[in-house]
């Protein structure tokens, strides 16, 4: 039987895994969070459950310190070269929600992180809602041939398939001249 099945809904509460898909976490984050005393739980019989007024204040800490200053651009030499690969793709029409929560079960299930990449994005345009770019920034040195780079795309877009228009996707690849 699922968690979902097992807690009675009690109003003004959550389970740990519903608080982790609001907070777009994993389940074993938000009960770090309640270790350290940065989100309030109660305990109904051997279950934690969360006020929904402390999923909906609570403020996610960004991780190190922060920046004082912004860094110089930097050159890559030949043997540290970056690639990029950008990929241009219409999102199916009334699939946006399920986009996000497809985009997040992925960071939340640690899938798809591209081995041989320094730097991984998937963002929207204000000026076309309707398309999402996702960038892949590759090292040289490690990254993997093309054809196992064309299967883990692969992957990718088929668990995007039903919320992106991959047949009408815009591929471009180059070099970094300099990057930050």
């Amino acid at each position: 039987m699922s968690e979902e099945n097992d807690i009675p809904k009690i109003p003004g509460y959550v389970s740990v895994k519903e608080a982790a898909a609001i907070l777009n976490v994993t389940d074993k984050t938000i009960y770090f969070y309640i270790d350290n005393k940065r989100l309030q739980a109660v305990r109904a019989s051997n279950m934690l459950l969360i006020p929904k007024e402390e999923i909906e204040r609570f403020q996610q800490r960004s991780v190190g310190r922060p920046r004082t200053k912004t860094p110089s651009w930097h050159s890559s030499t030949k043997d540290n070269a970056l690639l990029v690969t950008s990929i241009r793709v219409p999102v199916k029409s009334g699939k946006h929600t399920i986009l996000s929560k497809n985009l997040a079960k992925l960071r939340r299930e640690g899938l798809h992180n591209f081995p041989g990449t320094v730097a991984r994005y998937i963002f929207g345009f204000e000026e076309n809602p309707d398309e999402v770019e996702i960038l892949l920034v590759w090292k040289v040195g490690i990254m993997p041939d093309q054809e196992a780079r064309e299967k883990l795309l692969k992957v990718f877009q088929e668990e995007l398939s039903d919320v992106l228009h991959w047949e009408k996707a815009h591929y471009h690849q180059g070099t970094v001249f300099m990057h930050a």
